[in-house]
Parts: C-alpha cells; sequence; structure tokens
C-alpha cells in the first residue's frame, strides 16, 4: 500500500519539533508537498535548506495474527526521524535505498494513524570534513526530501530485512547465482528458502534464532543463456524468485530480483566480460536531473540510448547512486555501468562506519543488475590542483585519512559484500604498485594546464598513469540562455560571473585564465571559443587513449555525458540534451574503426622534418582483413601521397607506418588527411598545422 497523500510540509523550528508528531496539530495552513519530490519544487521552499517537517494522513487495518507490517521509505534525502501516531520508529541515514521500520504494534492500536518525518538535508560547504554521503547527488540546488515511494508493506513472521543476489560466475555450461537474506524472526523456528529461476527450484532448510539471522547459499543453473554487453551480443534477463515460508509450509515474504548471468574479470584495468577482452568507452553521467524524483523509466533509457549512439559501451556514475531506471535501461540495452559510492572530496572521521555501511546496502541495491561491472569506493579524495594536470605521484604517496583509512576501508567492506566484481578504491589518484589497478586517474591536459597532445607524451613516460582515465576532458560553456547561467551580456566583458558555476574546485577561475573576456569581442564569441577547445581537446585525447588500448590502456570515462541542470562543465551535451561540437568530435573518436596520427604541433618551424605515426584502432569483434590506409599531405601547394596495405584483426591496434616529410623552405598551412578503406569499412580523420619561417 502507497501512502500517496496528501503530504503537507513545514520549515522546523525547535518548538514545532516538540509537537509535529501530534494528532492534533492543526497543520491545515501548511503546503501540500510532492512525495515522491523534492521540497525545492514548491515555490514556498524554493530556497529552503531545511529541515523541513512531513506529515500525511492515512487509514489502515492492522495485520491479521501473525503477520507484520512494515513502513518502507524508499528514499529520503538525506537524514530521516520518523514517527507514526507520536511513536517514534527511528532514524534514516543514507538517501538512495530502502528503510525499513516495523509498525505492526501501531496497526494493532488504531485504523487512522499519523505519519510525521522531519528530513534533514544539510548543504555541503565546499568538499572538506563532510559528514553526510551525498557526493555529486547534492550540489548548489539542494534535493532535500521524500524523493522515492513510501508504503506500508504486510509479511508473515519472517521478513525478509535484505537480500542479496549476485552472479559470481557465468559460462554456457553454468552459471553461479550468491544469495544472502537478512530475515527476522519473532522466535526461534526453522524454515525454507526457496529459489526458483529457469526452471531450477533451489531448496534451503534454516533453523533460526529469535532475532535478526543472516543466512547464504548457492545456487547453481545450467545451460543459461549469458547476458553480453551490446557489442558482443544479446541481453536475456530472468527473474530470480526467493521466498521463505515457515515450518506450516507457509510463504512468509518474497521477493524477486530480475538478474543477468555473465562473468566480469579485471586485471590491471584489461576488461573482460565472459571471456572477451574489452575495451571501455565510457563517460561519467551525474545526477540525470537536479530532482531524481523526475526520472522516468522512459527518460533513463533515452539517456542510456544517446550514450550508446555516441559510440560509448560504459557509464561512470560518478559520486551518487542514480535512479534505479538507469540500471534497468542500462541491463536492457547492454550497456556497462561503473558505480561509484557516493563520496567526493575530503570527509570528517565520524563517516567510516557509514560509509562501510552504504557500501554493503549498494551491493544489495545494485548487485544483481548484469550491467553493473565494477565498484568504486571514492571520487577524488585529495584536493583538486587546478594548477596540475596530473595529480603528483609523490604527495599521493603519502598517507592520509581520507585516501589511506576510509577507502581501504569502503574497498574492504565491497569486496566482501561481493566479490564477483572489480573494486577500485578512488579515482583522481594515479595508479601505483602494488596493486594498480586500486586506482584510475584524472587527466586534465588541456584544461588544467598543459596542452591536449601532452596526455599522449605522459602516456608514452608513465604508461601506467593510462590504466584507466576516470575524467579527462575541458570544460565549456553549454549554448543556453545566458540568463539560465546567470550571465548578463550587455554587461561584457564584466558579467555577474558568480552563478555560472556552482563546482567548489576552481574550475571558474581555469576557465577565465584559459579565455581571458577581454580577448573576446562579447559572450557569444567567448562561449564558442570554450565549446571549439573542448572539442579538439576531447578528439586528441581519446584517439591518444584508444591506440594504445591494452598497452596498458584498459579504458577511459569522459567528463561527462550530459548535465542535469544548466552549467559550465565538460558535457558533451547540455541539461536539455542538446549536443555540444564536442559530442560530433567525441562521437567520431569512438567509432568501432578509426585512422590516426600523432596530431602535428599547432605551428611547424621551416627547415625542420615533419614526423607522425599512423594508426589503425579497431574495436569490431570480427577482423577487418585486407586494409589500405591513404595519407595526403599538402604542404603550402606541394602534395605527398602516402599509402600502406595489410592486415588489421579483430580488437586491435596496429601501427601502420610514419611520415616523415622534410619542410625544407615551405611556409604556409600544413593539412594531412587519413582515409582508410576495408571490404565495407570506411574511416577518415584531418590535422593541420602551420608552418612559419626559418
Amino acid at each position: 500500500m502507497e501512502l500517496t497523500g496528501p503530504w503537507h510540509a513545514h520549515p522546523a523550528d525547535n518548538a514545532l519539533r516538540r509537537t509535529f508528531p501530534d494528532d492534533d496539530l492543526d497543520d491545515g495552513g501548511w503546503p501540500e508537498v510532492p512525495v515522491p519530490g523534492h521540497w525545492r519544487r514548491h515555490p514556498d521552499f524554493a530556497d529552503e535548506d531545511g529541515p523541513l517537517l512531513y506529515r500525511t494522513r492515512f487509514e489502515a487495518e492492522a495485520p491479521d495474527e501473525g503477520r507484520r507490517t512494515w513502513l518502507e521509505l524508499d528514499g529520503v534525502f538525506t537524514l530521516g526521524d520518523v514517527w507514526l501516531d507520536n511513536s517514534y520508529l527511528g532514524a534514516t541515514e543514507g538517501y538512495f535505498f530502502t528503510h525499513a521500520l516495523e509498525v505492526t504494534h501501531q496497526l494493532r492500536n488504531r485504523t487512522e494513524h499519523l505519519l510525521a518525518v522531519e528530513v534533514t538535508s544539510p548543504p555541503t560547504l565546499g568538499r572538506s570534513g563532510q559528514r553526510t554521503l551525498t557526493g555529486a547527488a547534492q550540489g548548489a540546488w539542494n534535493p532535500g526530501g521524500i524523493w522515492q515511494p513510501v508504503r506500508l508493506r504486510e509479511t508473515g513472521p519472517v521478513p525478509f530485512r535484505y537480500v542479496r543476489v549476485v552472479c559470481t560466475d557465468a559460462s554456457p555450461t553454468v552459471a553461479t547465482l550468491a544469495l544472502r537474506a537478512v530475515v527476522d524472526t519473532d522466535r526461534p523456528r526453522e524454515v525454507v528458502f526457496h529459489t526458483t529461476v529457469l526452471g531450477v527450484d533451489h531448496r534451503h532448510q534454516q533453523p533460526l534464532a529469535a532475532g535478526e539471522n543472516r543466512v547464504e547459499w548457492t545456487v547453481r543453473v545450467p545451460r543459461p543463456r549469458l547476458w553480453w554487453p551490446y557489442e558482443l551480443g544479446d541481453q536475456p534477463l530472468f527473474d530470480v524468485t526467493l521466498t521463505v515460508t515457515t515450518e506450516d509450509s507457509v510463504v512468509s515474504d518474497r521477493a524477486t530480483r530480475r538478474i543477468g548471468f555473465r562473468s566480469i574479470r579485471m586485471r590491471d584495468h584489461l576488461w573482460r566480460i565472459n571471456g572477451e577482452r574489452l575495451f571501455l568507452r565510457g563517460a561519467i553521467v551525474p545526477p540525470l536531473r537536479r530532482d531524481l524524483a523526475d526520472v522516468t523509466p522512459e527518460s533513463a533509457a533515452a539517456d542510456v540510448a544517446l550514450a550508446r549512439h555516441t559510440g560509448l559501451n560504459l557509464l561512470r556514475v560518478a559520486a551518487h547512486v542514480s535512479h534505479p531506471a538507469l540500471y534497468d535501461a542500462a541491463d536492457e540495452a547492454g550497456m556497462l555501468v561503473w558505480q561509484d559510492l557516493p563520496l567526493r572530496g575530503e570527509y570528517h572521521r565520524s563517516v567510516r562506519g557509514q560509509a562501510m555501511r552504504q557500501a554493503r546496502e549498494m551491493v544489495d541495491l545494485l548487485g544483481h543488475h548484469p550491467s553493473v561491472v565494477v565498484w568504486c569506493g571514492h571520487d577524488a579524495p585529495d584536493p583538486v590542483d587546478t594548477t596540475r594536470p596530473a595529480p603528483s605521484l609523490l604527495e599521493q604517496q603519502r598517507p592520509n585519512w581520507n585516501r589511506t583509512v576510509l577507502d581501504r576501508s569502503v574497498r574492504r567492506a565491497l569486496r566482501r559484500a561481493d566479490p564477483s566484481r572489480p573494486v577500485v578504491a578512488h579515482t583522481g589518484v594515479l595508479p601505483s604498485p602494488p596493486v594498480v589497478e586500486d586506482a584510475a586517474a584524472h587527466l586534465r591536459f588541456g584544461w588544467y594546464g598543459g596542452r591536449a597532445d601532452d596526455l599522449a607524451e605522459l602516456l608514452r613516460r608513465s604508461s601506467r598513469a593510462g590504466g584507466f582515465v576516470a575524467a579527462f576532458g575541458a570544460h565549456s560553456v553549454p549554448d543556453i540562455d545566458p540568463e539560465l547561467l546567470g550571465l548578463d551580456p550587455d554587461r561584457w566583458p564584466l558579467p555577474d560571473w558568480s552563478r555560472l558555476t556552482g563546482d567548489p574546485d576552481g574550475e571558474l577561475e581555469v576557465l577565465l585564465g584559459l579565455f581571458p573576456p577581454d580577448d573576446h569581442a562579447d559572450l557569444a564569441t567567448w562561449a564558442d571559443a570554450t565549446r571549439l577547445h573542448q572539442a579538439e581537446v576531447l578528439r586528441l585525447q581519446v584517439e591518444a587513449l584508444r591506440r594504445r588500448k591494452y598497452r596498458p590502456c584498459g579504458g577511459f570515462a569522459i567528463d561527462r555525458l550530459f548535465d542535469g541542470e544548466p552549467c559550465v562543465s565538460g558535457s558533451l551535451l547540455d541539461h536539455d540534451r542538446r549536443p555540444k561540437p564536442a559530442h560530433a568530435a567525441a562521437t567520431a573518436a569512438c567509432t568501432t574503426t578509426i585512422v590516426v596520427a600523432d596530431p602535428l604541433p599547432a605551428r611547424l618551424r621551416g627547415g625542420a622534418t615533419l614526423l607522425t605515426d599512423v594508426a589503425v584502432v579497431h574495436d569490431g569483434r570480427e577482423a577487418l582483413g585486407t586494409t589500405r590506409v591513404d595519407a595526403i599531405l599538402e604542404i603550402a601547394g606541394d602534395t605527398l601521397t602516402w599509402a600502406w596495405e595489410g592486415d588489421v584483426g579483430a580488437d586491435s591496434s596496429v601501427h601502420v607506418g610514419r611520415i616523415e616529410w622534410p619542410l625544407g623552405n615551405a611556409q604556409g598551412d600544413v593539412v594531412l588527411a587519413l582515409v582508410l578503406s576495408a571490404g565495407g569499412v570506411s574511416a577518415a580523420n584531418r590535422y593541420t598545422s602551420t608552418v612559419a619561417g626559418v
């Protein structure tokens, strides 16, 4: 039974906190608020940071003898204190998973009920000393509220409190499921856990002690159809039904999870799905909408389709847990998911226990989704240094509480909860021995410093840094109404910059340093320059990472696919999913087959020799076979042609040759055009430069 309201809310104060759970309190003048929803969607609370006091009335019959009833809150952002009929039920912490509180006694006392919830969502002030785990889900706009449904659920005497279903291994011959259930019983008894999937009816008999019991068992499923990423195969999904029956063979509770059978292996950031090697082409996804409650299955499926049309096979859900619809859509589309815990920045020492608990809750919530291929603990645990395009390995080897204590604790909790998936302790940290896959770097060449092609030079000098690049690219201004960003074109070049970005990491200073407003005639010209720069940075860097695949690069995540709200960011599409120039550049660079060269310097010196290496990158599962690459180099009216023929295998990166051309006294524009043809496959690329005088 879902409690649909009406719900009413009022800002909390010390006096009202003491009386708001009372039946006789008059809430007739309180505004009605949406549940599920966020309080800032209501005009009376548009600037409110809370706490807010929620109240709703409902009628419910008492459960039969031997039955129990639970109040389930699927999503309270972020903290809640819950009363029913003036009785305190308990507290909630953690915005993305269900909190269940028993209300059997209260429902036996009366049929008309008052539910009161105090919801607290303290704003995050910077990224140091944080005490709540909200990560990227909370920014300048406070998403506080009861954002997921609230319901009553009736069970027998032995309810499922927590359920975890994980596919630990799979092959065409057999798949293995690991199941864990936490149940609660009012007295000692013997029960039977039934697991039904694909015609298998597995029984596990278990004696229970009074109170909470944790039970684990495995089920082997013969000859399963395997779930694959969309590039490799189909996405069959199956329901796993769990029931617990008491000694009289009566069903006490039931749970269903939809699962796909697949295995995941990762070593040194090289990934295998069902034994097949796969290079990960990904992008970060922020919260799909500023108000997560507005996400629908249709909108989530459209966002996943956008990623697929961009040529991506991975979504990195960075520093938050998204709406449940995203994971269902990814399962159905064959899109892989890199899943972070909601940790970003530095945290107070008090959060360690809660972080470990929420890591386990995340596995319970998402562990059955075949699309989720990796757990990650902490995004950017160190302070962001916007003067360095790459972190300092020396500084990151110095122990600190967040990276050394908190992240190791979270990693341990994730590995214990789910040994079937890889676990990455943190991103924004350079990989280093003894476990190089325990971290993934953020590399900001062309943004925090240096040139875009400096990324390739770093990978030549320190190949481990490119094992998996978890964020890279440059920010740009979306092509939207400037008022949505708080900018007034008439005040150029001195508009009010304060609303341009809510990011606490100094991104605005980086943007203004790279693109000084005084150098541009107006706001539109300045914004265009940011977008063109972003497109070129992404194009060159995606090409650099792909041509080094498996040597040792296993993949990347662009920062980011789209925005959840109007803002300046590294996104390929704006909050309305309209593409920036970077989207076309990234889509071209993520095509299955590309032909690439070393980027040409922006200016070449006359008398020097132009040198560039050419490569073909092919992510297809079938070999290209005999392939021809033609290069046409035009320098100040002179033309050089060069060709290569050879075999390009499946899932490969092949160096096809070097172009070497003395420039002599030539001056003017340089254009290098590359054309690939192989059967029905074709690809092209283009690089430009200028030759200056000697």
